[in-house]
């Protein structure tokens, strides 16, 4: 034991010199590059008016703005800027383009926008590569018209500081101790149900998720998204007056409008932008997305205030309810299905789970189409979980369980109805159930007990069922609509139509498209998108297919393969569920709104169940000693594998979130912030 302990005390120390040394020499490689540097400081700045700009005076950037350093004729390798802007502190950055004229080219060629700050470091010097020496340098300003700035020092051939990084160096041995753990270290403990230890583990876990991506959260809750949300703050009053319109008489324009779903036709009669993304039925604006969080949340609020309540706390509380629910879900179906798992491949398939069905993509941004699905994401993931912990009584079900589980999944549809084909996982849940109920028929002591539990699993369905059928009649005459397709949007969504076509496209956007991989920070780029498809696509850059980039969902492949196994295990139609469940999602997304990125949430929760439940049955295989393939293959070996996958893709699911798939990403309304983890993590010059 004593020498085990000197052993893990070695390697500890031996990790924490290498990455000392690679934060020193490899991170900071420019420190000792430019060290030999000789700097020349560049007095004569000209203006595009051949005017001499004086260091330290205001300069405003105006269409066709540039600053020009002439006679240069040196050797330059860098380029250290030091400028002012008068930006608030959060946007505090400047966008500039050098031009460049040296031995190989006697007219100005511009190289790729770079962006400096202020308050950064390393993004103010410059790497430049001139043919030659360098004969002139012209700076332009795109995106910057309006901009005042003060020149304050411009230096050429400037040495690079050492920026050491005690955050890098931390991450870094968190890192390490994260690879020893998983790749270095044996699978020795399992799960136990009741284990108070594995209980506080979790919940540790569980604060660790909370506390780093609140913050994230916060960082992401933008003015134009909270924008977005203010339909909830119209609907709240609206609610709270007696009526379901937030406008009872729209804007005269619109009433004359041949096709007021038209956008081009709303444009040129002047109310091209008039209540964008809300519903236009019958002269009265509506809001179409879910009313579910309204109810719960914004109206009780405001008839016991007064008050608004600020968006980002129901934003936060839904949130928070997703991450929890998806640690008690995955804890639910390992209880359930496999609890011999390791219990290291427990806590990393339930942060894998918990990243993978769309937190991070409703982290990454504060707006209303992400509040709409993840209240109904969360109210599923919920619901599931009461009904399958509901059979931890192996005798009866647990009755507030599934009554608190069909209220959840009820709810659901008034958040977003997409999600309600999760619902029918209630067949493979309760299948046991029933057949009990049907050998149980002639036993008069039990139908009254069975009967109770059938009424309280239906009742929360017909009164939420209830409800929104009269919120919908009211609206849109119609009880079974919910009104999207009188959004006022891009396109007329009344004359969408249905087309097979649309399917090749969407399905390959959806689960199969490979990400777009790059050598620099976020190294997680957007993907581009072409289609043979003749018809109108709406469509955003995407981060890659499901299947291509979550590679823990690979088991899903299996499924086909092993059904007889699934069959003996009794796990065959909850996984065949998911799976048909998800593709009929996936089905109705590219039909009836595009193809979003944010649209994978609607889906992936289910793919994950489908292949968590292959995985477990694997596991569990396993550790029964049947004589199958997996039995043959080393603890280890697959222990690791499914390490190596969960990392990948969690790796894969934290870069994309600083991926600029979003129109108004963070290097648009979080530029500081953004900036700062690129010259955290960028490997070269940022």
């Amino acid at each position: 034991m004593k020498k085990q302990k000197r052993t893990n005390w070695k390697r500890a120390a031996i990790a924490a010199f290498i990455i000392l040394v690679l934060e020193v020499f490899v991170w900071n490689h420019s420190f000792w590059l430019t060290s030999e540097y000789n700097p020349i400081r560049v007095d004569k700045i000209y203006t595009e008016t051949g005017q001499l700009l004086e260091t330290g005076t205001d300069y405003q950037i105006g269409d066709n703005s540039y600053l020009e350093i002439r006679d240069i004729d040196q050797k330059v390798k860098n380029i250290y800027l030091n400028v002012e802007t008068y930006k608030e502190t959060e946007r505090n950055v400047l966008t500039l383009r050098l031009n460049m004229i040296d031995e190989g080219n006697q007219e100005y060629y511009g190289v790729d926008n770079r962006v400096i700050s202020s308050l950064l470091d390393k993004c103010n010097y410059i790497s430049v590569y001139p043919y030659g020496n360098l004969k002139s340098l012209k700076i332009t300003f795109p995106r910057e018209k309006g901009t005042t700035i003060t020149i304050k020092t411009i230096i050429l051939n400037q040495p690079v500081p050492l920026f050491f990084s005690v955050e890098r160096v931390l991450v870094m041995y968190l890192l390490y101790l994260l690879i020893q753990t998983l790749f270095f270290q044996p699978y020795e403990t399992h799960y136990q149900q009741n284990a108070k230890k594995r209980r506080l583990i979790t919940f540790a876990i569980f604060l660790i998720c909370i506390v780093l991506i609140v913050p994230l959260t916060l960082i992401g809750n933008d003015r134009s998204g909270l924008a977005t949300m203010d339909k909830y703050t119209e609907l709240t009053h609206s609610l709270a007056n007696g009526m379901v319109s937030v406008v009872e008489n729209a804007d005269e324009r619109l009433l004359t409008a041949e096709n007021p779903y038209d956008k081009s036709e709303r444009t040129a009669l002047g109310v091209g932008g008039y209540k964008w993304d809300y519903a236009y039925f019958n002269g009265k604006i509506y809001v179409y997305f879910g009313v579910i969080p309204v109810i719960l949340t914004y109206l009780p609020y405001y008839l016991l205030t007064g008050s608004d309540l600020p968006h980002i706390v129901p934003y936060l509380i839904f949130l928070i309810g997703l991450i929890a629910g998806a640690f008690k879900l995955t804890d639910a179906l390992v209880c359930k299905y496999c609890q011999k798992i390791p219990l290291k491949l427990y806590y990393l398939l339930q942060i894998t789970f918990m990243l993978g069905i769309g937190t991070l993509i409703f982290a990454k941004r504060v707006c209303i189409y992400n509040m709409a699905i993840m209240a109904g994401l969360t109210f599923t993931v919920w619901g599931l979980y009461l009904w399958i912990s509901s059979l931890s009584d192996a005798s009866f079900p647990k009755m507030w369980k599934v009554a608190a589980g069909s209220l959840c999944m009820a709810l659901v549809a008034g958040c977003r109805p997409q999600l309600l084909i999760a619902s029918f996982l209630a067949l493979p849940i309760f299948a046991g159930q029933g057949k009990k109920i049907f050998r149980e028929r002639k036993a008069k002591e039990n139908v009254s007990k069975h009967l109770l539990v059938l009424i309280l699993f239906c009742l929360p369905y017909i009164i939420t069922a209830v409800f929104l059928m009269w919120y919908n009649a009211a609206r849109f005459g119609s009880p079974f609509d919910f009104g999207s397709t009188y959004n006022l949007t891009t396109n007329d969504m009344t004359k969408r139509g249905f087309h097979i076509a649309r399917w090749v496209s969407g399905l390959w956007y959806y689960l199969f498209q490979p990400p777009s991989v790059n050598i620099e920070f976020p190294y997680i780029g957007t993907t581009s998108f072409h289609t043979a498809y003749q018809g109108k696509t709406i469509y955003e850059s995407g981060i890659g297919g499901i299947f291509a980039t979550n590679l823990i969902l690979l088991p899903c492949l299996l499924f086909y393969k092993y059904r007889a196994k699934f069959r003996e295990k009794k796990v065959y139609l909850f996984i065949c569920f998911n799976l048909i469940g998800a593709i009929l999602i996936v089905c109705a997304d590219v039909q009836m709104g595009g193809l979003l990125t944010r649209y994978t949430a609607d889906f992936t929760l289910m793919f994950y169940l489908a292949a968590y439940m292959i995985l477990f049955t694997f596991i569990d295989e396993y550790y029964s000693q049947s004589n199958t393939l997996i039995c043959s293959i080393p603890q280890t070996v697959w222990c690791r594998t499914l390490a190596l996958l969960c990392c990948i893709t969690c790796l894969y699911l934290i870069l994309s979130v600083f991926s600029l798939y979003v129109s108004g990403d963070y290097d648009a309304y979080r530029p500081v912030w953004y900036y700062h983890m690129k010259e955290l993590w960028g490997l070269f010059d940022v």
